[in-house]
């Protein structure tokens, strides 16, 4: 990479090579930027005293105008102001219990004499109470309900919920009869229509069974007799149930304890001196609600009033009781009449007697039925009009503004910029110390040797978006691995293909003469050098040549998994004498036959002129075994019978073996990663092949990036060549290279302006 205080450099840095420092290390910029930032906000926001937020919503309460309506306020006429008890209501305890409740506050199943006993809870509904404030607004009839809390959505339910359980809680009590009755109904329909399905069933078995049936004379008459008694006897029972369920209710309520304040709701009327009883209990409840908005339960006026209370329910318990009573003694008439009328059927055949008493029960079911859903259809009509004198005009809204902000924006700009500048000195202070190469001319310079060729760096997900469009390629995987050493034979009219292809004519017209015998090694691992050799030999041969590419790593070899062949036999069994060369050598066809596959392999025309020979089984001595005069031999007999032939060999810091055959071959071609070699490293390298007599033609430049160097900047991979090699008309990969274009234009024009001004300023000077 560039070194902005190197010695060897022949040049000094420019606007445009500081951009690349920045682009290159933008990751320790940004990120003392961000850590600088998010700090200085943290700790500012870490001091702020406990954020308040606020929500606020509206009810509005208007008188109801429809008879129950207007009989109900007729019955609790009072002096007492109606806004101002509506108010007290609002922050009830009753109102702040159901609030509780329902946003979770509270286990629903807990009773209300628990939760008094339990100081949590208490603590929990009072701390309520003291977040909520009711006002009304001017002389209107609205009510502003405003909570607040340290959480805005926490205030923002509050606030809904409290409007909305106060609106809930109006429409049960001024509707609590209405929905009693359409429970209780809702029940007997269901119980109902089960009975009349099964009597329709029986009917249905019953006729099918005996068809040949044939009503007999009487029958008639003695059956309609039956279903009149029959259905007097279920209108009772129906009376029967709802006065009992009714007794059960008025029981249960007198267990749980003295009266609740709440009256009584009866669908059906038991008698007059029942209603009475009602309408005192209801007058009696109007009453001590308004009691209790001056007067606590302790109070004498409201224990007089539970105790008026629990007698009025024990007179109603009485009445119902006597009510019974009367129903079952006409239902025992009606039995006994009902079994009078059965002796008469005596005559009648069984099968005709049965067939009628099904009917009858189909009859008397689809009566009692039709008039279930007629008071059903009555009690939804009901319950359609009922009575809401409280409606929400405007919701709650989650409101982020605190009562007592604080202020983080400024602290947080403040360490941003900071760490800009600190993060700016820290990569100029890391390039400092880089002691790799980047540029051409430092490669050049420093060691002494010629840059053929680069290859610009290809990542997965440049190889996806490459290989994407063309039919039969993968994008992930280990195919995908193949694909990316193989770039030349999968993507043929790409930029990197290219970049290849560069590197074949370079070495076709180099000035160190014929090269037809290259080896190609690196300083270290991980730089490319098996890939830059495979993809090297498939150039050579999509031009034509006859080309033989020989594996000679035999420490970590690679190219028999690059084209899907058997490691062995190869180069180790030919030098040790156990097979010829021929039979260690691959050929199309075995390419075509391994992992390769027929559809891949033949993709791209040439590889049928590109011969492979593997490494073989590891051997314990690999560079004694390239040392002796059999690969010599091998060496002439490969020029003779090949037009290129191609060494790929291990690195030279690690081994030997290049350097063995360092002076039998043309040339050795290196191959340096950018920035992962330090340039001491490569001079080593290149000056230990000279000492054994061996000729470098040049250094091919992997893993090329636009930021990395200004020799490089319009560099940059594509599926084409239309703009591969930066065409101002051709569209970029990404935003981040378009913005790296637009500043380098930016830069330049400004060094071309400030280099004019010093001129004019020199020849103004001058003159």
């Amino acid at each position: 990479m560039a070194n902005p205080i190197s010695t060897t450099a022949s040049y000094e840095l420019n606007l445009e090579e500081y951009w690349n420092i920045i682009l290159r290390r933008r990751e320790v910029i940004l990120f003392c930027a961000l850590a600088l930032g998010s700090f200085s906000w943290l700790f500012t926001w870490m001091n702020q005293p406990p954020a308040l937020y606020s929500s606020n919503t509206s009810v509005r309460i208007e008188k109801s105008t429809d008879m129950t309506g207007l009989m109900m306020q007729s019955i609790a006429f009072s002096a007492v102001d109606d806004m101002g008890t509506q108010l007290a209501l609002i922050k009830s305890y009753f109102l702040m219990e159901r609030v509780a409740r329902r946003m979770g506050m509270i286990p629903e199943n807990l009773s209300d004499a628990d939760i008094r006993k339990n100081a949590v809870y208490m603590d929990k509904i009072l701390g309520l109470k003291n977040n909520i404030e009711a006002k009304q607004e001017g002389a209107s009839g609205i009510i502003n309900i405003t909570t607040t809390s340290g959480s805005p959505e926490f205030a923002r339910d509050l606030a809904q919920t409290v409007a909305e359980e106060f609106r809930q809680l109006n429409i049960e009590e001024k509707n609590k009869r209405v929905t009693e009755a359409k429970r209780f109904i809702q029940l007997q329909l269901k119980v109902v229509s089960d009975r009349l399905k099964k009597a329709e069933d029986a009917v249905r078995t019953f006729r099918e069974e005996n068809k040949s049936l044939m009503a007999g004379r009487g029958s008639a008459a003695l059956s309609r007799i039956g279903s009149e008694q029959e259905d007097q006897y279920r209108k009772q029972a129906l009376q029967l149930n709802i006065v009992e369920f009714a007794m059960t209710k008025l029981q249960e309520r007198m267990n749980k304890g003295p009266w609740d304040y709440k009256p009584v709701s009866v669908d059906d009327p038991v008698s007059p001196y029942f209603t009475q009883l009602n309408a005192r209990l209801v007058a009696m409840a109007v009453k001590r609600t308004e009691l209790a908005t001056d007067f606590t339960d302790e109070h004498p006026a409201i224990k007089d009033l539970q105790t008026q209370g629990n007698d009025v329910l024990v007179s109603m318990v009485d009445e119902l009781k006597k009510q019974a009573a009367q129903i079952k003694l006409r239902m025992v008439n009606i039995q006994q009449s009902m079994e009078e009328t059965a002796l008469r059927y005596r005559d009648v055949p069984e099968q005709e007697l049965l067939m009628r008493r099904l009917e009858r029960q189909v009859v008397t079911n689809e009566q009692l039925y039709t008039v279930l859903e007629g008071k059903f259809q009555e009690v939804q009509i009901k319950e359609a009009e009922k009575v809401e004198e409280v409606s929400l005009v405007r919701p709650a809204l989650v409101s982020h503004v605190r009562i007592n902000p604080a202020r983080t924006t400024q602290t947080a700009v403040a360490g941003i910029i900071l760490g800009l500048v600190l993060g700016l000195i820290i990569a100029l202070i890391i390039e400092a110390m880089d002691s790799s190469v980047g540029t051409i001319e430092e490669v050049e310079s420093y060691i002494g040797s010629s840059v053929v060729g680069f290859v610009p760096n290809l990542a997965r997900d440049e190889a996806a978006q490459l290989f994407s469009g063309v039919q039969g390629l993968a994008t992930s995987g280990h195919e995908l691995e193949r694909q990316i050493r193989l770039v030349t034979h999968f993507a043929p009219p790409s930029t990197i293909s290219e970049a290849y292809r560069s590197l074949r004519t370079n070495l076709m017209f180099s000035k160190s003469g014929e090269n037809r015998v290259v080896l190609v090694s690196s300083s270290t691992m991980q730089e490319g050098k098996s890939t830059v050799a495979s993809n090297l030999a498939i150039v050579y041969a999509q031009q034509g040549a006859r080309v033989l590419l020989i594996d000679g790593d035999m420490h970590k070899p690679m190219q028999h998994k690059t084209f899907g062949l058997d490691r062995e036999p190869g180069l180790s069994e030919y030098l040790l004498g156990q097979i010829p060369w021929q039979d260690a050598v691959r050929h199309i066809s075995d390419v075509l036959l391994g992992d390769f596959g027929v559809d891949q392999a033949l993709m791209t025309p040439g590889l049928d002129q590109l011969d492979i020979m593997t490494c073989g089984r590891q051997a314990t001595n690999p560079a004694g075994l390239l040392a002796t005069p059999v690969m010599d031999q091998f060496l002439v007999q490969a020029r003779e019978d090949y037009d290129m032939v191609i060494l790929d060999m291990p690195p030279l810091l690690h081994t030997t073996d290049a350097s063995v055959l360092a002076t039998k071959v043309d040339g050795v071609l290196l191959v340096y990663h950018i920035g992962s070699v330090v340039r001491s490293a490569l001079k080593r390298v290149k000056t230990g092949i000279e000492a054994v007599g061996g000729t470098v033609i040049g250094i091919v430049l992997n893993g090329v990036r636009g930021e990395l160097s200004p020799d490089f900047s319009k560099y940059k991979v594509s599926k084409t060549y239309a703009y591969a090699y930066g065409d101002s008309k051709g569209k970029h990969d990404n935003w981040l290279d378009q913005a790296n274009d637009e500043v380098r234009k930016v830069i330049k024009f400004v060094s071309n302006y400030a280099i004019e001004q010093v001129y004019a300023l020199l020849r103004k000077f001058k003159k």
